[in-house]
């Protein structure tokens, strides 16, 4: 991720506004419902509370009315896929040496049929719509039977969850939610399903947020490039010139080469020093389809001309022209030429992604995954944006029983204001449908984006936890960056300067999606010299920005990584305690900071600060764990090259082999992630949620997973 993101709170948008092309508008419900209100629904014995509103996504909210009971909604309800358990447990054995299925992966095709809901779910989910009403000629289900979606007047949806839909006001924004307090249904159906939508979430539109944002980043003479929710993040953009400097200045048009020196590998950070410092030899493989995927979204894009002037002032043996394979998912395009944009606002997060990884991978290439039309690329950029949801079309595009279809038109993931999902085809864009299963994944992606890890809803999260655990099922390594505000997340989120949880800003707040146990998390470290004699730089965990690391609060440890986990608490002492349950709002937590029992992150580090770069028509360095993701995914490009060459598979999911193997690591034992008014984790022997298990020594890496 990229240090300098404007961290936003998430917008909101109304579900029955952004959803589809339905009877009323916000504005509509609201003059027609007035101010109306219901007394307290009986719940008959028969059915059970599925989800309920948390505090802190509602304190900020206030009803201003009662959704007109002849008001059309868009339902969806997400059925339980089948065989999660089994999945990872099939992962465990191909991802174990040891297992006579290790290295045989399945194919897409395999994977879909494995994953889909039984039978009986959809079926009794239907027989359970239509006797409360809705007719069978109303429901259609999504091509991999994981949804069940038709439209209902909000009356009908009511009597169904036995709820009431209300107009949500955000009290500082101004941003209308429709949503529910809570909802129930039969005992006999909630085994069966994940959720429904419209339901509880709600997010504001944090136009206002990110103005005071913006005021404290002038207060504070930093220049972070920040979009939203979830979002690049990357350091201001510093001088070129000055290697004492750590304040942003303007970009200089040429570079001064001779700062670029192994002597110099601590404040001009190159690919030839990354390479030395990891012992990773000039690359002469480029099997075919073995190309590094880099996702990018949220309107940032890649300049070839950034991309021609850098590599031919630095590595002059790539030559000019040589960009990535554009894989554009539902109408998105590629560089800023393509886009239509001037060179000064050019991607710093794709830019980088792209200038980090290709020069260690070279002659091998690289494929850009760019999600989304202009419309929603922009529109999910703005702080005003109700289209919150993230990654999903970029899944939708891999794997088309990830896709879904509803009603009226309206194609996507996910309609609820919580995590509200891009709609094709869109009238301002791209008039497609929504792009189901149209290119193959890379063995390796990159992803350089994230945000808070309660953000989005639990299931949001764990739903796509499970599609990147089937992604490893086919052989492919999901890289990502793990955050750049310690053990915290942006600032600004859970509603407080800090971006940490707890009613006084102190409890630790982790990343997502990089706490899903099947990605590969990467934190970040620097270089430093021990004298001025010395030739060759050592490790420690970012100081200008801390890695982020920590435990989830939403996935537990993997057995893999308990012993790790175990010996670090064995081995540091810390002036801070851990929780058990967070309870609603983290009431429970007592003096509790951190989630016992959470699976730990980062996995790996990588070098993440000072990197010289070319981007917005100057020399800059610039850093973050966005910087430390691509470079691990260059690493595993290369493994996979000579594990192709040598006819075996690609190492696909990788974390069980790492942490049985820590000697292929340079351990580093010094430094801290701290933020929420505490010092944070403390890096240690050992993997610790700093630095993760280390970072890599490439000979070493490359004997351990060649000889399996």
């Amino acid at each position: 991720m990229l240090f300098g993101q404007v961290a936003a709170v998430l917008a909101g948008g109304a579900a029955v506004a952004a959803a589809g092309p339905l009877s009323h508008s916000i504005r509509d419900l609201q003059g027609a419902a007035g101010h109306a209100g219901l007394g307290k629904r009986e719940i008959p014995s028969s059915h059970v509370l599925h989800e309920r509103q948390l505090p802190q996504w509602s304190h900020n909210w206030k009803r201003t009315a009662k959704v007109p009971r002849d008001a059309l909604l868009p339902v969806r309800i997400g059925l339980k896929q089948r065989n999660l358990e089994e999945g990872a447990e099939l992962l465990h054995k191909i991802s174990n040496p040891e297992s006579p299925h290790f290295g045989k992966h399945l194919s897409s095709a395999e994977v879909i049929e494995m994953f889909a809901p039984e039978q009986s779910s959809v079926d009794a989910v239907i027989e359970w719509l239509v006797s409360s009403g809705i007719s069978a000629d109303r429901i259609s289900q999504s091509a991999n039977k994981q949804w069940v979606q038709f439209d209902a007047k909000a009356f009908e949806m009511e009597d169904i969850m036995l709820a009431d839909f209300y107009i949500f006001e955000h009290v500082t924004t101004g941003t209308k939610n429709v949503a529910v307090d809570e909802y129930h249904v039969p005992y006999e159906i909630q085994e069966h399903i994940d959720f429904i939508t419209p339901g509880i979430k709600m997010r504001s539109d944090p136009r206002e947020l990110k103005k005071e944002r913006r005021k404290r980043e002038i207060e504070q003479e930093a220049r972070h490039l920040k979009k939203r929710g979830f979002q690049s993040q990357h350091t201001e953009l510093l001088p070129i010139n000055d290697h004492e400097s750590t304040s942003p200045a303007d970009a200089i048009p040429s570079l001064n080469i001779s700062n670029l020196t192994p002597a110099h590998c601590d404040f001009y950070v190159t690919d030839t020093c990354i390479k030395a410092q990891y012992y990773i030899p000039n690359n002469t493989l480029a099997a075919p389809g073995n190309e590094l995927g880099i996702f990018e979204t949220l309107d940032d894009h890649y300049s070839k001309l950034d991309l021609d002037v850098y590599f031919s002032t630095l590595y002059p043996y790539i030559p000019n022209g040589t960009y990535p394979t554009e894989k554009l998912i539902d109408g998105a395009v590629g560089s800023i030429e393509e886009a239509g944009i001037d060179e000064e606002d050019a991607g710093v997060e794709s830019d980088l992604d792209f200038m980090s990884a290709w020069p260690i991978i070279w002659p091998q290439r690289t494929v850009l995954f760019q999600t989304d039309d202009q419309f929603y690329e922009v529109n999910q950029s703005s702080a005003t944006t109700p289209y919150l949801g993230f990654y999903n079309t970029f899944f939708d595009a891999l794997d088309g029983s990830y896709c879904t279809y509803s009603a009226y038109g309206e194609t996507g993931d996910c309609t609820d204001p919580a995590c509200l999902d891009p709609v094709y085809p869109d009238p301002n864009g791209y008039q497609g449908q929504l792009q189901c299963g149209v290119y193959e994944p890379t063995n390796v992606i990159s992803i350089s984006y994230g945000g808070g890890e309660a953000d989005l809803p639990a299931y949001y999260l764990k739903r796509q936890c499970n599609e990147i655990m089937k992604l490893g099922l086919q052989g492919t390594t999901v890289v990502m960056s793990s955050g750049d505000y310690g053990v915290g997340s942006y600032p600004g989120d859970f509603g407080l300067e800090s971006g940490c949880a707890g009613p006084n800003g102190t409890v630790f707040y982790p990343d997502a999606d990089a706490t899903c146990p099947y990605v590969l998390a990467v934190g970040s470290t620097q270089f430093q010299f021990a004298s001025n004699t010395s030739t060759r730089p050592y490790e420690v965990a970012t100081e200008r920005f801390a890695s982020g690391g920590g435990f989830s609060n939403y996935f537990d440890a993997p057995s893999w990584q308990t012993s790790h986990i175990e010996a670090y608490f064995d081995e540091v002492e810390l002036n801070f305690t851990g929780y058990v349950d967070a309870g609603t709002n983290f009431s429970d937590v007592g003096d509790g900071v951190y989630h016992i029992g959470g699976r730990g992150y980062p996995d790996v580090s990588a070098i993440g600060d000072y990197f010289v770069m070319y981007t917005e028509g100057g020399w800059y360095r610039v850093g973050g764990t966005s910087l430390s993701s691509p470079v691990w995914g260059a690493v595993l490009t290369l493994v996979n090259e000579h594990r192709l060459a040598a006819n075996k598979s690609t190492v696909g999911f990788v974390h069980e082999i790492l942490y049985s193997h820590p000697e292929v690591f340079t351990d580093i034992t010094e430094g801290s992630n701290p933020n929420c008014d505490s010092t944070g984790f403390l890096a240690a022997p050992g993997w610790d949620p700093v630095t993760g298990l280390g970072t890599p020594n490439f000979p070493k890496l490359l004997s351990l997973l060649l000889s399996v």
